[in-house]
């Protein structure tokens, strides 16, 4: 690691511990503090991007749906068309005779991607949407 590192002091339930040790485990991290650091960058990208900043991420929405909805397919490609200046990939996938996924990779500011989940979750017949944010 080539930043210096402040030692922290920090206070959980056991039960959190225990869960915590098995997963650094279970994942072959080579201690707490690095599956800490490595969940806590996760929580401040998180936290970025919901909290509408203007800053430029990277990541996925994944959208399941029922594609027997008459008309779920055009709103879909409606709005992925009006906000592809932060779409850089669509996959579509079918998981089922009645529901379908679709994947999409997506790049720009914060509060876009979440305008993007938000409208995408508007449309009948999405059943979920997901969002994964990423920093650089």
């Amino acid at each position: 690691m080539s930043e210096d590192l402040d030692r922290i002091s920090l206070t959980l339930p056991s039960s959190m511990v225990d869960r915590l040790d098995g997963i650094v485990d279970e994942w072959e991290y080579a201690s707490r503090s690095e599956a800490i650091r490595d969940s806590l960058r996760d929580f401040f990208a998180t936290y970025e991007w919901e909290s509408g900043d203007e800053q430029h991420h990277h990541g996925t929405i994944v959208i399941v749906h029922d594609h027997h909805v008459s008309g779920i397919a055009d709103e879909l490609q409606t709005v992925q068309h009006e906000m592809s200046d932060i779409i850089t990939s669509v996959q579509h996938i079918h998981l089922s005779h009645d529901t379908c996924m679709e994947t999409l990779v997506v790049a720009g500011a914060g509060d876009s991607i979440t305008e993007l989940a938000n409208r995408l979750r508007a449309i009948g017949g999405v059943q979920q949407v997901k969002v994964v944010v990423v920093d650089e």
